[in-house]
């Protein structure tokens, strides 16, 4: 099918020529088997040898460089010394060679950042793209196409079977290429393979986005250890869900000590792991953890969208289907009962001591009448209390086994929904049964607890393709005239309130006639704090008098706060602020600029939600408001919003409108740092209010 350009990487992924420069005859070696390759998958375009040292490579003649290949190329293999690869990137631009496929190691990973450099600026100045140093290049299953030397494509399973729909791009060759092999074991059927290794040029998120100008893409998955462009990513997941394609990512880094191998291994910048969670899935990207992810996940590439969360599940054992009742349950899925007259028509086919509700168990005697599955598979389908199916066999063997299969093989082309099949059984017993079952494109996991995560990735992933917001937010720009620095409280509500986002009444006096006749003002009671740029943290300095309630507690009160404010080596006091007292649920809003996605919005409650058990949600700013009310509504603290021990439901939408605000506040450059703690949320209908902030400002 014609998918355009493939965004310019047509030439790299369908070439019509490819050369092998360092080709060796030992075609099992990281130089030779690229050869084997192209020659066992019958690549139909010219194979070009280059090795000074050769006559002839497998029956095909040598060439001495790049410049004495007669026939079209458009990929050049390098798997030289890393020394020399900039000489063959020359060549490639001389010869008019568009994409460089370079093995070789020895660049940025070992660290010789220099010599990296120096073949990319060959590359740039010749018009010549590279993937890798550094990687194990690629597979166009499509095609027919390896370039690569990954012994998991020498098999004849991957020559001649039709392709699947998953594109897999990974920045590990090693990973990429072994996870791929394991996973098309399980039964995921691939159409790419692309590994980008130290990815000086081409990288994760440009091959990816290229391979979604696929229509036969229907799933992509990838693994990432850093990028270099978070926003590019960003972008690619929008894409993704525009064309309503599921993207998995396995984002390697996680912990401290892998970070640093992350850095070793490709030198990326692997950023906040909080965030990095956050913000993919606030773009839909499903989180991998490991290869076991990447098999299930494939197996269900092509899979109906799931129209909600509630599974079906039937059963060859009671024990099995309540287990997995229990794992779909603890991952939010619901497992809701079956109507009556869907039970009923269950109920004919099943032994009375089997169960017609959910899960349906028809017990093992299925073993003596295996017919009746399919009917209960059907009506389960038609019940309409159900969105994703769960078929749990144990241990059916023999002839009974192999009916079962069938029963469930046949039920799969006309299921119009997800469905996932658990056979709890060894290969020597149930390998051809299984076998059966992924010859007729039905997805085997032989773990219930793989099951039920692999179900509630595809239900997330089907929601996610239906939410985010259009159009774009502009930033709020921090007023001019503000110095740079941690500004006082009193200047931070002032860009807050400029924002739209309500702060406490409150008057900055210099004189304790100031202070008296703000208060009256104002009304009591009031609370006092002192403003300086260098007390930013005013509780800890004990320069904050709260719920003072008349005029002789208040002149008592600012003595004692501008006391203790004056023993602050170097504070310049601008005055003390007086501000009304506020009641309600107190809530947290935090942005920081993150070394990878840029300013992020952080929400919480305060006190022991945020700091003892760490109950935030993030976002990548800008946030529209619908995002923010998921926000809300994504912390475990959420039911303190509702109605709650006789008061009544909080305004949600409001502080969702605040956050939201701060989030255009954030897209400002100059706000490095920003601190809304707390925030008071009030009773439906009644807003929400600023207590106290803190924002710190570039110049």
């Amino acid at each position: 099918m014609d998918c355009g350009d493939l965004l310019g990487l047509r030439g790299l992924l369908e070439p019509r020529g490819v050369a092998v420069v360092g080709a060796s005859s030992n075609l099992e070696s990281i130089s030779g088997r690229p050869l084997k390759l192209l020659m066992r998958y019958r690549y139909q375009g010219g194979i070009y040898p280059v090795n000074p040292n050769r006559e002839s490579i497998g029956g095909l003649r040598c060439y001495r460089d790049l410049l004495e290949v007669d026939g079209p190329v458009d990929v050049a293999l390098v798997a030289v010394r890393a020394n020399l690869v900039p000489q063959v990137i020359r060549q490639c631009s001389q010869r008019g060679i568009g994409f460089a496929v370079v093995f070789s190691s020895g660049f940025a990973e070992g660290g010789d950042q220099a010599l990296q450099e120096e073949v990319i600026r060959e590359a740039e100045a010749g018009g010549v793209r590279v993937l890798g140093p550094n990687c194990q290049g690629l597979v166009n299953l499509a095609k027919g196409i390896p370039l690569s030397f990954s012994a998991s494509l020498d098999t004849d399973r991957f020559t001649g079977g039709s392709p699947g729909g998953i594109a897999y791009v990974s920045q590990s060759g090693a990973f990429g290429f072994a996870s791929f092999a394991c996973a098309s074991d399980m039964g995921a059927r691939f159409r790419y393979v692309v590994t980008t290794g130290n990815q000086g040029d081409l990288d994760t998120v440009e091959v990816s986005r290229a391979l979604l100008e696929d229509p036969e893409v229907r799933m992509l998955m990838m693994y990432l250890e850093g990028v270099r462009d978070s926003e590019r990513l960003v972008e690619l997941l929008k894409a993704a869900r525009g064309k309503g394609v599921p993207v998995g990512i396995l984002k390697a880094g996680r912990s401290a000590s892998g970070s640093e191998a992350a850095k070793s291994h490709t030198a990326s910048v692997a950023g906040d792991q909080r965030v990095w969670r956050a913000v993919l899935e606030q773009h839909g990207a499903i989180l991998l953890e490991d290869l076991e992810d990447i098999s299930s996940l494939g197996l269900m590439c092509g899979a109906p969208r799931p129209r909600g969360s509630r599974v079906g599940i039937v059963t060859t054992s009671g024990g099995a289907g309540i287990m997995m009742a229990d794992l779909c349950s603890e991952r939010g899925l619901a497992v809701p009962k079956l109507n009556p007259n869907a039970a009923e028509r269950i109920s004919r086919v099943i032994p009375p001591f089997g169960s017609p509700v959910n899960p349906v168990d028809v017990t093992a005697q299925v073993i003596n009448d295996p017919l009746g599955l399919k009917e209960c598979l059907e009506a389960v389908r038609d019940s309409g209390d159900v969105d994703m199916i769960s078929v749990v066999i144990s241990m059916i063997t023999g002839e009974a086994g192999l009916k079962t299969a069938q029963q469930v093989a046949e039920f799969a082309k006309t299921c119009d929904m997800p469905l996932l099949c658990s056979w709890l059984i060894d290969q020597e017993h149930g390998g051809e049964f299984i076998e059966l079952l992924r010859e007729n494109h039905v997805p085997v996991l032989r773990s219930l607890r793989q099951s039920a995560w692999t179900l509630k990735a595809l239900c997330d992933s089907s929601s996610s393709l239906d939410l985010g917001s259009s159009g774009s937010l502009a930033p709020f720009r921090v007023p001019e005239g503000l110095m740079g620095g941690v500004l006082t409280e009193h200047e931070a509500k002032g860009v807050l309130k400029a924002a739209g986002v309500p702060v406490t009444r409150e008057e900055l006096a210099v004189t304790l006639e100031d202070a008296l006749r703000s208060a009256e003002r104002i009304g009591y009671p009031v609370a006092l704090k002192v403003m300086s740029r260098e007390i930013p943290h005013k509780t800890d300095a004990g320069v904050v008098a709260l719920g003072v309630r008349g005029a002789e507690e208040l002149k008592e009160a600012y003595r004692t706060v501008m006391a203790r404010a004056l023993e602050v080596p170097g504070a310049k006091i601008e005055g003390v602020l007086v501000q009304e007292m506020v009641k309600g649920l107190e809530c947290i809003v935090g942005v920081k600029r993150d070394p990878v996605f840029g300013p992020v919005v952080a929400f919480g409650l305060g006190g022991v939600f945020v700091e003892v058990l760490g109950d935030l949600a993030i976002r990548k700013a800008p946030v529209f408001v619908d995002e923010a009310l998921e926000m809300v509504d994504s912390i475990k603290a959420s039911p303190l919003l509702g109605r709650f021990r006789g008061r009544g439901a909080l305004d949600k939408r409001a502080l969702a409108e605040a956050i939201s605000a701060i989030s255009r506040l954030a897209l400002d450059e100059r706000v490095l740092e920003l601190d809304v703690n707390p925030l008071f949320v009030m009773e439906e209908g009644k807003g929400v209010v600023c207590g106290d902030a803190l924002i710190n400002l570039g110049e």
